[in-house]
């Protein structure tokens, strides 16, 4: 039985950009959804596309940014978010970190270090997940001393 392939959205206000890296996920099998905007990517995930991993820009130009969109998706959908900048300045990795730690991934640093950053992105989300999901069964062995 085949998997389906793993959904990346991938939010960034520059189509150009956003293309190169859609055709570069596609090739290594993903199945790619783009967004323009934080307010754009929002209403996409309220519409029903919800993507396993989302690629998030910081610098969006108009309108929200990534750091922003990504809180407010945070709030509403459990999604790992890897974000994406051209700027790499302490203040911003920290507001970053604050929202998640998924990943950080400067432009320009390869297909490798992008494609890495990813897979190690899903499976973290997954591994958190399942221990999620693990600390919420009920216990099945007794207590010491329980009458």
């Amino acid at each position: 039985m085949e998997c389906a392939p793993k959904r990346i959205l991938i939010v960034e206000d520059e189509s150009i950009v956003a293309m190169t890296e859609a055709f570069m996920l596609g090739k290594r099998g993903y199945s790619v959804d783009t967004a323009s905007s934080g307010e754009l990517a929002i209403r996409m995930l309220e519409e029903g596309t919800v993507p396993g991993l989302i690629l998030m820009d910081i610098d969006l130009g108009r309108g929200i940014d990534g750091i922003a969109a990504g809180r407010a998706i945070l709030e509403r959908w459990d999604l790992p978010i890897v974000f994406l900048t051209s700027r790499s300045e302490k203040a911003i990795v920290e507001k970053a970190r604050l929202v998640t730690r998924y990943g950080y991934i400067i432009k320009n640093s390869g297909d490798f270090v992008m494609l890495s950053t990813i897979e190690m992105a899903f499976e973290l989300f997954e591994k958190e997940r399942a221990l999620r999901e693990l600390a919420q069964l009920p216990s099945t062995s007794s207590s010491p001393g329980a009458v």
